[in-house]
C-alpha cells in the first residue's frame, strides 16, 4: 500500500509537472502539446492555421485547407526528459479529405523508491493516441471530425479510451482571413488504478491574417508573407454532461503567434501566450524545399524545468 501511496503521489506530480496551465491537471496533456515544431513555435495558437496531415491533431477541418496531400512526421524533447513523437498522413480529393495519425509520449527509467536511498527500481510511463479523421468542404467553410483511441500506462497498471475533436473552419476575403471554431478531446477513459484521467477538453476559437508586403532588398523587391495567428482557448469540464453551470473550467488563455515567410522558402516564427503558464514564449524557424518542409521550435520553460527542442516535416504529394 505504501508503495502504491508513493507511485500515485508521482504520478500526480508528473501530470502537473507537464501541464501547460496550472489550472488543467490531466495527466493526458501530451494531447494538448502542438503536434509539430510550426504549432509549437507559435504557441500553438493553431486552430485556424492550416499544419497539413498535423491538422488532424489541432482542428481537423482545416485539412481542407492544403492543396495537396501530405505526410508528417516531428519529434519532440519535452520537459522531464519526455519524448513526444507523432507521424500522420491526409489524403486530399475535390470536395474532401481523410487523414490518420499517431501521437505518443513517454519517459524512462523513472525511479522507484520507497524511502530515501538508492531506487529500488525503475518504471515508465507511456501514452499514446491513434486517430483517424475526416474533413468536408461546403463552399467558404470546412468542417471535419477526428476520432483517436487513447491508451495510457503507469508503472504495471494501464487504461485505454477514446476521444473526439470537431472543427468548423471559415475562409474570407480571398483566403487572407480565416476563422475557426474547435471542441477538442472530447471523450472518456477507463479507470487507471481507482481513478479515471480526465481529458484536457477544450473549447478553441482561432483566427488567421496574411497580410502581403513587398520590400527591397540591395535593390531586389523580395516578396514578404506575414501571417499572424489567434486562439482564444477554454478548458471544459468532463462532467458538463451532468452539471452545465460548471462547463466552462477557470484557466482560459489566449495564444498568439507570427509567421514572416520570404520567397515562401525561409520562415521565422514567434508565438506568445497568456494566463497562469510556465511556458509564456516560444520561437522557431522553418525552410522548404518543395516538396519538403523542414521545421524547428524551442520553448524555454521560466521554472527551471529547462528548454523544449521540437523538429519536424512535412511532405507533399498529389494523390
Amino acid at each position: 500500500m505504501k508503495k502504491i501511496f508513493l507511485l500515485t503521489a508521482f504520478a500526480v506530480l508528473f501530470a502537473g509537472l507537464k501541464s501547460t496551465s496550472a489550472q488543467n491537471s490531466s495527466g493526458l496533456q501530451f494531447l494538448t502539446v502542438g503536434p509539430n515544431a510550426h504549432s509549437l513555435s507559435i504557441s500553438e495558437a493553431h486552430t485556424a492555421v492550416p499544419l497539413a496531415s498535423n491538422s488532424l491533431f489541432t482542428n481537423p477541418a482545416n485539412l481542407m485547407l492544403s492543396d495537396r496531400s501530405s505526410l508528417g512526421a516531428s519529434y519532440t524533447l519535452w520537459i522531464g526528459d519526455t519524448q513526444n513523437s507523432q507521424a500522420s498522413a491526409a489524403f486530399l480529393r475535390e470536395n474532401d479529405a481523410f487523414a490518420f495519425g499517431i501521437l505518443s509520449s513517454f519517459v524512462d527509467d523513472i525511479s522507484v523508491r520507497q524511502t530515501p536511498g538508492p531506487a529500488e527500481g525503475s518504471f515508465s510511463v507511456r501514452y499514446l493516441a491513434l486517430s483517424v479523421g475526416y474533413a468536408r468542404q461546403f463552399g467558404f467553410l470546412s468542417a471535419g471530425v477526428s476520432g483517436s483511441y487513447i491508451y495510457e500506462q503507469f508503472f504495471q497498471t494501464d487504461a485505454s479510451g477514446y476521444a473526439f475533436t470537431a472543427g468548423v473552419t471559415g475562409t474570407f476575403l480571398d483566403e487572407r482571413l480565416r476563422a475557426a471554431v474547435a471542441l477538442t478531446n472530447m471523450g472518456r477513459m477507463q479507470k487507471l488504478v481507482n481513478q479515471r484521467t480526465d481529458l484536457p477538453t477544450s473549447l478553441r476559437v482561432g483566427l488567421d491574417v496574411n497580410a502581403i508586403q513587398i520590400s527591397a532588398f540591395a535593390g531586389a523587391e523580395v516578396p514578404v508573407l506575414i501571417n499572424f495567428s489567434a486562439d482564444f482557448v477554454a478548458p471544459i469540464d468532463e462532467s458538463f454532461a451532468e452539471n452545465a453551470e460548471n462547463l466552462i473550467q477557470s484557466g482560459d488563455y489566449l495564444a498568439f503567434g507570427t509567421d514572416i515567410q520570404l520567397y515562401d522558402i525561409i520562415s521565422v516564427r514567434a508565438g506568445y501566450r497568456t494566463g497562469n503558464t510556465a511556458r509564456n514564449w516560444s520561437f522557431g524557424a522553418g525552410i522548404t524545399i518543395d516538396p519538403i518542409v523542414f521545421n524547428y521550435a524551442f520553448v524555454p520553460f521560466e521554472t527551471g524545468f529547462g528548454m523544449v527542442h521540437s523538429v519536424s516535416m512535412q511532405y507533399f504529394f498529389d494523390w
